[in-house]
């Protein structure tokens, strides 16, 4: 249900585009592209993107201050995690579409 501000919003809307409130709605809901929510797997696998993003500027500041072979085995490592939660989100999108 709509507030009485939410109605005069979307009254002047409908008056804009030269539509009654009623064919208005419709057409908002007919073209509306709905996006599904994120999944709480898909938020934490987002969450550990970000954290990986941060620990890779990290990296890449000390590949300049002490040189590339010191910080060698955490890349691999990154990389190894990376792997992991795109496979986690590729199988997760998989459930889902079934």
């Amino acid at each position: 249900m709509f507030t009485e501000n939410d109605y005069i919003y979307i009254q002047s809307k409908a008056e804009q585009a030269g539509l009654s409130v009623n064919e208005f709605c419709h057409q908002a809901a007919m073209d509306c592209q709905v996006c599904q929510r994120i999944s709480p797997e898909m938020a934490s696998a987002i969450r550990d993107l970000s954290g990986i993003a941060n620990n890779v500027n990290q990296i890449a500041h000390q590949m300049h201050t002490y040189g590339l072979e010191a910080v060698k085995q955490q890349c691999f490592s990154i990389i190894s995690e990376v792997s992991r939660i795109i496979t986690q989100v590729k199988n997760n999108n998989h459930d889902s579409k079934d």
